[in-house]
């Protein structure tokens, strides 16, 4: 199945996992079914037609369709493609009425080829506006923007841009065709709304509400109070993420949100009072569940109090019936039966309440209201709305409790999901929803194969999910990860209920370092909103790609524990092997708050041992090394391994591994092994290259900076820093302070210049999202990570790619554990093979020794970047006289190397 086909039916999906669109709009809903055929010697083909529509409007799809069917091979036999464009476009509405979007696309193409045929371009404007429609709702705002506007439309400009003689809303305009303008201007914003280019988004909702045409204000203001739903949440997540990292633009971000949140409660209440005047109950309808989002999305912020919440919920439940029968009610109805009353659940269809707490309704009028939509999806002949409608009510019954209600409508939930494929998300749903009630149930084998099948439906259209939209970037942690590491665990824990020599357990600890790989691809996906990362994925096993004296040890944390995997080798003489421990202390299996304790007070102590000697406490680190390296000591030493390759988990991220102590030995883990570490393994080549490492890029910073009002400090070591790598690299260019500007690398990189070695002296933040994400730079300005990506990516197609990217300063730990995702991202994203940084500020007087003495390590023959790295911190830890305070852990353990470790 092509890229493009697997994107299809997912909108609805994201709506129900995110609650972030209650109600899809219809721009183009009042365009009715054509009759009218316009030759005359087809008069009973005419007839035809009408009698399709009769049974079309009578609920008779099915019919009308096999009826509009005879009728389109006849005119296309006649060559009469002006008829043909007529039956194609009703043939394309009713496959859209049944949920069967790849038919409903097919057809709508049709009707342009016919419309084009019968140079009627105002129609063909129109096809191409409702085809754009379709793509939006089904997530594929790109291929929405290209048929509106243009296939080369820059999402990331912040300004409008010129669109084709052959767009929708060029031809819109030509023509003079309001209706189609206003829709497409419309269609478009949401589109760019959904990729997350808000202000822009808001540029073309403006202009749509500036054409004079009526019916249309009710749409716009409910679409620009969704742009500003996500710039509220946007500015909320920044807000939390501030507190951690720049403390300075907390209190800004908060109040930003919080303006954002109140323009869009406001578009809502015009909006609703609109609707009331024109008497639509559909229109109250999707403004009160718009108003109610916003309600649960600002919830932390008070926007909306709680008693206004259930006045809009009752409203909303009060008008489901005065609504005509639509795929439309019935998602409204199954999104006001499972609101929840806990506000931090943000995936009410996979998510229960932990507090026991019921939803906002009664469970008897959730009941009513689910079977209602039952009954409505089974009217419009609609099997998609029905999976979605028998799998809310099966949700209903397990949250409760009640696992045998809870199997009946999940089983029908997947055979209304089954047909046709046309609802692959909804499988997904349904499987994983299938394997946690089958696992209370005690049925494990049952479990986990329902399990695995969600596992696999979902990696085919996982790109989908987490790079489709910004929505899905705010809540993927809460909707998307939980299956990823459920099926894991559950893979474990088969390992330990097999014998340990069985083929049963060696697969379930493959199959359980298959699953958390996949999710770590998911976690990068989702932290850039792209899919390009997934174009470097390496198809060889883990085992494979290592060297026969490279290890890798992944960390996977779940809800109470935290398991470590080894992977060894393959040989010549025997496979490659996984064995896994729980992360214990004295023999005990250590719960994952009292280990995630451990290691934010390890992290503690190294930065405090950068101040004072007593800062560091190297207890910590020896009580690490048992949790996490002494259990596989006997296997490592049996393999002969020289190298540890981690992949790391959450909170371990944010830790140094080079800086455990063995108090047996009395030596750091890097004085026995050399330490690199990789977001995944499939995403890197350990492969050794004919490096010639005959010149760098060097860019630098010595002056103090003041960025977004966080203050930097002067970096009085940065020349030194630079002076050292000029030595080692002596044909470099540099550049420093004022001449060190945002334009500089791309300007540098793009002269066709070939630069082996990129190395950057300056402070560094690495947020929880790309945002707050940059490097500073000269004259207080900020790097960010977007031009970052793009400067680097100059060097994609070239035939000497960048072999390292150093960044010293950086601060890439400091924030939650999704911060180093940036870094380690872009490096891999752009085709960097390696890349050097520290997970927080070092002092700059030792830095410049460390970076010395990796860099002559390095352009050593033969000598592979790990070990470069590996042999200039031992020669830190054997500092003497003046020095020997920087031989602490504190000072050369947070330089880490990512990607390719040869």
């Amino acid at each position: 199945m092509s890229n493009c086909d697997r994107q299809l039916n997912k909108r609805r999906f994201l709506g129900f996992l995110f609650l972030c669109s209650f109600i899809l709009f219809t721009w183009l809903s009042h365009v009715p079914l054509r009759g009218n055929i316009a030759t005359a010697q087809t008069a009973d083909i005419s007839q035809q037609v009408q009698q399709g529509v009769k049974s079309y409007e009578a609920g008779d799809i099915r019919g009308a369709i096999e009826t509009w069917q005879k009728a389109l091979d006849t005119y296309k036999k006649a060559n009469n493609p002006k008829n043909a464009a007529v039956v194609s476009e009703n043939l394309a509405r009713a496959y859209q009425k049944l949920g069967d979007t790849k038919e409903a696309i097919a057809f709508f193409n049709e009707a342009i080829t016919h419309y084009s045929a019968a140079k009627d371009l105002r129609q063909v404007g129109r096809m191409l506006t409702e085809l754009a429609q379709i793509f939006n709702n089904q997530g594929q705002a790109r291929k929405a923007i290209s048929l509106l506007c243009n296939n080369k439309f820059d999402t990331k400009l912040n300004k409008k841009q010129p669109c084709e003689a052959n767009s929708a809303l060029q031809i819109a305009l030509t023509n003079k065709d309001s209706h189609t303008e206003i829709a497409a201007l419309g269609i478009l914003g949401e589109a760019l709304r959904l990729l997350g280019n808000y202000n822009l988004a808001i540029q073309y909702l403006v202009d749509a509400a500036k054409v004079k045409d009526s019916g249309y204000e009710t749409l716009i203001n409910n679409s620009l109070g969704n742009v500003y739903i996500n710039l509220g949440q946007l500015w909320y997540i920044r807000a939390k993420s501030a507190e951690q990292t720049n403390g300075n633009k907390a209190g800004e971000f908060k109040q930003n949100a919080i303006e954002d949140f109140n323009k869009s409660s406001q578009y809502f209440s015009s909006s609703l009072e609109l609707a009331r005047r024109q008497n639509s109950s559909l229109g109250q309808l999707q403004a009160l569940l718009n108003t109610i989002q916003v309600g649960y999305k600002s919830h932390d912020l008070n926007i909306i109090p709680n008693a206004t919440i259930d006045s809009k919920i009752r409203e909303a439940v009060s008008l489901i019936d005065q609504v005509l029968d639509s795929s439309t009610k019935a998602y409204a109805a199954i999104d006001l039966a499972l609101l929840p009353s806990d506000f931090k659940i943000t995936s009410p269809i996979t998510q229960c309440s932990k507090t026991g707490e019921l939803g906002r309704l009664s469970n008897t009028e959730s009941i009513d209201i689910l079977k209602k939509a039952i009954t409505v999806s089974k009217k419009i002949q609609n099997s998609r709305v029905e999976s979605y409608a028998y799998g809310a009510l099966g949700h209903f019954w397990e949250c409760r409790g009640d696992e045998v209600q809870a199997l009946k409508y999940t089983k029908q939930a997947l055979i209304a999901a089954d047909q046709k494929l046309t609802a692959k998300d909804g499988l997904y749903l349904w499987e994983w929803q299938l394997g946690r009630i089958l696992k209370k149930h005690k049925k494990e084998k049952e479990s986990l194969e329902a399990y695995q099948r969600a596992f696999k439906t979902l990696e085919a259209i996982r790109s989908d999910i987490v790079t489709g939209t910004r929505d899905v970037q705010f809540d993927f942690r809460d909707v998307v990860q939980p299956l990823y590491r459920e099926l894991a665990e559950f893979q474990l824990q088969q390992t330990l209920q097999a014998s340990v020599k069985s083929d049963i357990s060696k697969s379930s600890v493959s199959d359980a370092l298959e699953t958390i790989d996949s999710l770590k691809l998911a976690e990068l996906q989702n932290y850039f909103g792209g899919d390009c990362i997934v174009n470097v994925l390496n198809s060889q096993k883990i085992d494979e790609i290592v060297d026969q004296n490279t290890a890798v040890l992944s960390s996977i944390i779940f809800d109470a524990k935290i398991a470590i995997l080894l992977t060894l080798p393959s040989r010549k003489t025997q496979p490659g092997q996984t064995v896994f421990r729980w992360v214990q202390a004295s023999n005990k299996i250590l719960q994952k708050e009292e280990f995630q304790k451990q290691i934010q007070a390890f992290q503690k102590s190294l930065i405090l041992g950068q101040g004072r000697p007593d800062g560091y406490d190297r207890t910590l680190a020896s009580q690490l090394y048992d949790s996490i390296i002494r259990p596989f000591v006997k296997d490592l030493k049996a393999a002969d391994i020289k190298t540890l390759v981690f992949v790391q988990d959450g909170f371990l991220r944010s830790i140094p591994m080079a800086a455990l102590y063995d108090t047996k030995k009395q030596k750091y883990l890097i004085e026995q092994y050399a330490v690199g570490t990789t977001p995944s393994i499939r995403l890197t080549a350990p492969k050794s290259s004919d490096r010639h490492l005959g010149k760098a890029l060097i860019l630098g910073l010595t002056k103090a900076a003041i960025i977004d009002r966080q203050e930097f400090q002067a970096l009085d070591y940065a020349e030194k820093e630079i002076e050292a790598v000029k030595q080692v690299f002596p044909n470099s260019r540099f550049f420093l302070d004022t001449k060190f500007a945002p334009e500089t690398l791309k300007t540098e990189l793009g002269n066709k210049n070939i630069f082996p070695v990129v190395h950057i002296v300056s402070h560094a933040q690495f947020g929880t999202i790309p945002e707050d994400t940059f490097i500073v730079t000269g004259n207080n300005s900020k790097l960010t990570i977007s031009e970052l990506e793009a400067a680097l990516s100059n060097l994609r197609s070239q035939a000497n790619a960048l072999e390292l990217l150093v960044l010293t300063a950086c601060q890439t730990a400091l924030g939650d554990d999704r911060a180093t995702l940036g870094l380690a991202g872009v490096a891999l994203q752009v085709g960097v093979k390696s890349a050097v940084a520290s997970l927080w500020s070092v002092q700059d007087k030792s830095t410049a020794l460390l970076v010395e003495e990796f860099y002559r390590n390095l352009k050593k023959p033969g000598m592979t970047k790990v070990e470069a790295l590996r042999q200039a911190q031992i020669k830190m830890i054997e500092l003497t006289g003046e020095q020997s305070e920087f031989a602490s852990p504190a000072f050369w353990s947070p330089f880490i190397l990512i990607g390719n470790w040869v």
